[in-house]
C-alpha cells in the first residue's frame, strides 16, 4: 500500500514516515512545497497524481492560529481551497482521503467533550478556514474521513508538549 501524506516537513508526515519504515508492505511518501503548495491549487493534482497513492492523508495546513487573523486570505487559500484540491485529486484517482482538522471548528463553550454531531461555530479565522476545508473535502471526495484533533505532538518539530518540557527544565515555575 502506498500512503501519500501532504505536509512533508510536519510532525504527522515525519511520524508516518517513521511508522511506514517499520510496517511491511507500506510505503509512505511525504509531499510538500514546492511540488505541492496548497496556496497554489494548480500544483496539487499533478503532485498527488505523480505519487500514485492508494490513500491520501491530508496533513498540510496553515497552522499559525493567531497570525491567521492578519492573513485570512492565505489561511482560507491553504486550509479550505487547498484541502479541497487535495480531496479532489484523491477522488480523481479513485482513492480515499483522511483529512486532519481541528477542534477550533467549535466555539469552545461546551461543558464537556465535543462529539462530531455538535454544532460548529468557529470563533477565529483559523477555525473558520479549517471548517471550510472540512466542507470542501467532504464535497470533493465521498470517500473521506475527517479527524478533528486538539493537539498534534510527536518527537519531531515544535509542539506544546516539547515546549512545556523545555520550559519545565529551564524554570522553577510555569505560569
Amino acid at each position: 500500500m502506498r500512503l501519500v501524506v501532504t505536509g512533508r516537513d510536519g510532525q504527522v508526515a515525519a511520524s508516518l514516515l517513521e511508522a511506514g519504515q517499520a510496517a511491511a508492505g507500506v510505503e509512505v511518501i511525504a509531499i510538500g512545497r514546492p511540488q505541492l503548495d496548497l496556496a497554489r491549487p494548480d500544483t496539487v493534482i499533478e503532485a498527488i497524481a505523480a505519487a500514485k497513492p492508494d490513500i491520501v492523508v491530508s496533513a498540510a495546513a496553515y497552522t499559525a492560529v493567531d497570525q491567521a487573523e492578519d492573513e485570512p486570505d492565505l489561511a482560507f487559500a491553504v486550509n479550505a481551497v487547498g484541502a479541497g484540491k487535495v480531496a479532489q485529486a484523491a477522488a480523481e484517482l479513485g482513492v480515499p482521503i483522511i483529512h486532519l482538522s481541528t477542534d477550533y471548528v467549535f466555539d469552545g463553550t461546551a461543558p464537556g467533550a465535543y462529539v462530531e454531531t455538535d454544532a460548529t461555530a468557529p470563533r477565529s479565522v483559523y477555525g473558520a478556514s479549517k471548517l471550510a476545508g472540512e466542507q470542501a473535502v467532504a464535497s470533493a471526495n465521498p470517500r473521506h474521513l475527517i479527524l478533528r484533533t486538539a493537539w498534534v505532538y510527536s518527537p519531531f518539530g515544535k509542539n506544546f508538549v516539547k515546549t512545556m518540557l523545555r520550559l519545565a527544565a529551564d524554570r522553577e515555575e510555569i505560569a
